[in-house]
């Protein structure tokens, strides 16, 4: 029996086109034909290029590089859907502003002719090496004696720093109250409306329709 394989190697598949497009065969045949796909499938991965990859709880490992597949498989799961622009994304495109130009952080200094970090560790070190003169109004008076604008504007950076952790905290606090405050006022509800009357509402629907309803003569 002379057999003819088309490969995939890509899907690790091999098709044997004398059992699918030839009479109908036995159960042997197929499973010859079975055996000997998967004895050429192998010689054609043996010539693959491999490459190994080291790890340091398995050790090498040896890693095959298939080809790109020749059959394309449909999808498992349909297609992503767009995703509706946001109320920023329709105003730049409305008045054409580029939303993927991405902000740079580099900057070139004029005066020492090299660029530099606008923001960041790199720009805070840099302030720190080479801001070493400090104009300063004639109104100007240091906090304390001996004091200079360098120290003053660290202290009133600091100073700003734990105004506003002070502020967060305080509405972390105000929001936790508000929480509370309205669980309370939720359980109230629900207890006023289980006592509203003696019967617990259980007579509330009977005297409803008895005052509504008129009488006949």
């Amino acid at each position: 029996m002379s057999s003819t394989f088309e490969f995939d190697v890509g899907l690790l598949t091999v098709t044997d086109t004398s059992i699918v497009s030839g009479p109908m065969r036995r159960e042997e045949d197929l499973q010859a034909s079975c055996k000997k796909s998967l004895q050429v499938l192998l010689g054609e991965i043996a010539e693959l290029p491999t490459s190994v990859k080291k790890n340091k709880s398995t050790g090498a490992t040896t890693m095959l590089q298939l080809p790109q597949p020749v059959l394309l498989l449909p999808r498992e799961k349909a297609p992503p859907k767009e995703k509706p622009l946001t109320a920023w994304q329709k105003f730049a495109l409305k008045k054409g502003i580029d939303i993927h130009k991405k902000k740079t952080n580099r900057v070139f200094d004029e005066e020492r002719q090299e660029w530099k970090d606008k923001w960041g560790k790199r720009a805070r070190e840099d302030k720190d090496k080479y801001d070493w003169l400090r104009e300063v109004k004639p109104s100007y008076v240091a906090k304390e004696d001996g004091g200079d604008p360098f120290l003053d504007e660290r202290r009133e950076k600091q100073a700003r720093l734990e105004k506003q952790k002070k502020k967060e905290e305080h509405n972390v606090r105000r929001s936790e109250h508000i929480l509370r405050a309205q669980e309370e006022v939720k359980h109230l509800q629900a207890a006023s409306r289980h006592l509203a009357t003696a019967s617990n509402g259980k007579f509330d629907k009977e005297k409803k329709f008895k005052k509504n309803s008129k009488k006949v003569t």
